[in-house]
């Protein structure tokens, strides 16, 4: 079923957008892996730190210790509509792997190029360089897969990423680390059962996982 959707985005925004500079008051980042899909209103995004472990041997959330657990909650993606009004871009965020901030996501964007973006952060300071990927400006798609559990999966010509939230809403907080901080395993487990993986179509059925909030999943052909 095709996603309900906005007011679409300009054409120049379509594709899949590999952030490859960060740069806020406190800190630069160019390590971190975070790839941004816009489809014609829906985006979806995944942003995973250079140092995560790799889990080698481990197929579960249930085979994590707690230490484990809370390398994954540094992680962060998030999938909705998006809109763009002239030079100011805002993502209204449906389903977010981090707990609400009660910021909003607003950035004013400049074209350096058909496939380069500067974002300078609107509510908040920060500076991004985007560059979008070669093979992604072919058709773009949103479509709800199922409902119970809800699972999202956007494309956008080679590419493809899919969105499987976590069942509760959280709270507002300032991360992740800090809204599981002393909670039982149990919970800390239910609260990051929340997939966001991005890859390749291989066939017109079928795609390899190149990158997931759940790190075994990585090389899987779904």
């Amino acid at each position: 079923m095709n996603l309900a959707s906005g007011p679409e985005v300009p054409p120049e925004y379509l594709g899949v957008w590999k952030r490859t500079l960060l740069r806020t008051p406190q800190r630069e980042d160019t390590t971190t892996q975070v790839y941004w899909m816009q489809t014609q209103s829906w985006h979806a995004d995944i942003r995973v730190p250079a140092n995560r472990p790799t889990f080698d041997g481990k197929t579960a959330l249930d085979q994590l210790n707690k230490a484990e657990l809370m390398e994954l909650a540094k992680q962060q993606g998030f999938c909705g509509t998006t809109v763009v009004d002239e030079d100011i871009c805002r993502w209204l965020r449906q389903y977010d792997f981090q707990p609400p901030s009660g910021a909003n996501d607003i950035g004013r964007m400049e074209f350096e190029g058909p496939d380069r973006v500067l974002e300078y952060g609107v509510d908040a300071e920060y500076f991004e360089i985007w560059d979008r990927l070669p093979g992604s400006r072919g058709k773009t798609s949103a479509v709800q897969v199922s409902g119970d559990p809800l699972s999202l999966l956007l494309s956008a010509g080679e590419y493809v990423m899919s969105v499987r939230p976590r069942a509760a809403k959280l709270p507002t907080a300032s991360h992740l680390t800090a809204f599981l901080e002393g909670k039982n395993g149990q919970i800390v487990r239910e609260t990051l059962d929340f997939e966001i993986s991005f890859g390749r179509w291989i066939a017109a059925d079928a795609w390899r996982i190149e990158l997931s909030t759940l790190p075994w999943m990585t090389g899987l052909e779904v």
